[in-house]
């Protein structure tokens, strides 16, 4: 084989193997500012379903849009993580919130009416 075929076949072969690597397996010096929904799942060890569903329910906060894309903030994420723990706990400014928030208060209610 000549050096310009063999050259070709490496390097053919070098871009396949780039192809298919996955973004996850990637590894980076830093953690991205901005995360996808299938990275924010890979970071938080659960399904893009998961995902989706903690948003509607509040517990993520919404992604933002960045051009055409859907990207979560990692800092707002991490953010929306401490105050769960924080309010899960019973210490924080979370706790003392609650009976601010309406749906807990609505929430109250309708159990009194119902006992």
């Amino acid at each position: 084989m000549s050096r310009r075929k063999i050259a070709k076949t490496l390097l053919a072969q070098t871009c396949d193997r780039l192809r298919s690597r996955r973004k996850r397996d990637i590894q980076r010096p830093y953690s991205p500012d901005y995360v996808s929904a299938e990275t924010l799942a890979y970071r938080l060890d659960c399904s893009r379903s998961k995902i989706d569903a903690d948003v509607r329910a509040g517990l993520l906060p919404k992604p933002i849009g960045v051009g055409t894309m859907q990207r979560w903030r990692w800092a707002d994420v991490e953010e929306a993580i401490e105050a769960q723990n924080a309010l899960a706990s019973g210490n924080g400014a979370g706790a003392a919130s609650l009976d601010d928030d309406p749906f807990i208060v609505g929430a109250r209610r309708v159990a009194e009416t119902e006992s």
